[in-house]
């Protein structure tokens, strides 16, 4: 299906939402409900600020597939993305990289309200590949925040394309034990509150 026939198939969804309902005659059964979901996926890309290191992490291409639903205004569902590899520059002369992976925890959820959107997203931020100054830094593999940050997005709805921004709180890290561990040394630098994040939704081409 083409963007213009889901544009097409919005309208149609919309036109039924809003038209009064039919009338039940004695000795019929129910009308049926107009059906008011569709399903979408969208390609992800966008960028986060990480505010500790003030430097940005390019995220994406990932994917979301979800359903819109227009009779209650509300927007779930599953969120993919591709681990980042990251430049940093620790102590303003330290050159670092990572490969960065962020893993959706749940489905996202969100809801439409007089144009707007506001959706939510759970993820682990897991860390490895760990370069200091091009030396290996052993991170254990199994090195990520201890809980979820919670990505709290919102922006004008567009069914083609929808550009979301928010701003989030990076937790503290957990289970960085290689050589030694790298907890406090993590959580010292990265995590905190303040981080931005600005992701552009694509609608993409369904069969």
């Amino acid at each position: 299906m083409r963007i213009a026939a889901v544009l097409a198939a919005l309208i149609a969804v919309l036109a039924a939402s809003t038209s009064p309902a039919p009338v039940v005659r004695h000795g019929e059964g129910p009308a049926p409900r107009p059906v008011a979901g569709i399903r979408v996926s969208y390609q992800v890309d966008g960028v986060t600020r990480i505010a500790k290191l003030q430097s940005d992490l390019v995220i994406g291409p990932g994917r979301l597939d979800a359903e819109i639903d227009l009779a209650s205004g509300t927007i779930t569902g599953d969120l993919w993305l591709p681990p980042a590899d990251g430049y940093f520059v620790v102590f303003g002369f330290v050159p670092t990289t990572a490969r960065t992976t962020l893993t959706p925890v749940g489905r996202v959820s969100g809801t439409i309200s007089e144009g707007q959107v506001e959706a939510r997203a759970e993820v682990d931020i897991g860390l490895g590949d760990v370069a200091v100054n091009e030396q290996p830094l052993d991170a254990g593999p199994a090195c990520a925040t201890a809980e979820p940050a919670s990505l709290g997005l919102a922006g004008p709805f567009e069914l083609a394309q929808m550009r979301l921004t928010g701003v989030y709180a990076i937790p503290s890290f957990g289970n960085c034990l290689g050589r030694e561990r790298l907890d406090p040394l993590f959580t010292g630098l990265i995590s905190g509150p303040g981080n931005a994040i600005d992701l552009t939704l694509t609608l993409l081409p369904t069969p």
